[in-house]
Parts: C-alpha cells; sequence; structure tokens
C-alpha cells in the first residue's frame, strides 16, 4: 500500500475537474435528448457513472505513475491489490462528480417530464 501525501494542481485539481466535465458533458451524448422514458435516462445516467469510475481508474494510475510510484509495474507484482487501490481512489472521486451528475439528471428528468406534458397537451397521449 502506498500514500499519495500531497494535493496539488495537477494531482487533484486537474483530474477533478476533467472528471467533473465529463459529468457533464457524458449524459448530454449518452442520453437520447428527446426521450420521453426515465428508464432511458436512468440507463444513461447509471452508464454515465460506470464510464467515469473508469476514467477514475485510469487516472489514478497516470497520477501515482506521474508522482514517481511505478503503478504499472505494481499491476505485475500484485494485479487485485492493485486494482483495489486504484479503484478505491476513483471511487473517492465520486464525492465531487455525484453531485455534478445528480444535477444533470434532475435537469434531464425534468426536460422528460416537460415533453411529456407537451405529449398530453397536444393529444399525442
Amino acid at each position: 500500500m502506498f500514500v499519495i501525501d500531497t494535493i496539488g494542481f495537477w494531482n487533484t485539481l486537474v483530474p477533478l475537474a476533467a472528471l467533473g466535465l465529463l459529468a457533464v458533458l457524458l449524459p448530454r451524448v449518452l442520453v437520447d435528448r428527446e426521450t420521453r422514458s426515465h428508464g432511458k435516462l436512468l440507463h444513461g445516467i447509471a452508464l454515465t457513472a460506470a464510464f467515469l469510475v473508469a476514467i477514475g481508474f485510469m487516472i489514478s494510475i497516470a497520477v501515482t505513475q506521474m508522482r514517481g510510484f511505478e503503478a504499472v509495474g505494481h499491476f505485475e507484482i500484485d494485479p487485485l491489490g492493485a486494482a483495489w487501490v486504484h479503484l478505491r481512489l476513483s471511487l473517492m472521486t465520486a464525492i465531487v462528480w455525484a453531485p455534478v451528475l445528480g444535477l444533470v439528471w434532475f435537469g434531464q428528468a425534468q426536460g422528460v417530464e416537460a415533453r411529456r406534458g407537451q405529449d398530453i397537451a397536444a393529444g399525442d397521449r
């Protein structure tokens, strides 16, 4: 086990900002803008969350490698231990991107309800 001891611009702010930005942009790509289904919206949000965890995992590897720890070599020595460390670090970033993703989800859910209301008002239902 290793400890990442300092918080800095390149090892903290940039990765968290990138994940926050992806939490805003990915749902716009993965969810149909004209959907009237909360199920499809939920599927897109869950897929976005899975992508963010995977991207956070890769960012964790890159940051620890950049900090001087042989992260790739750690996978050769103890693959499960290394995967657990980076998965845990990736999940810790959810404290930043999860609320952002929640707000995006809420906004898109309002759009779903607005489109449903327009369909009912137009008599399409």
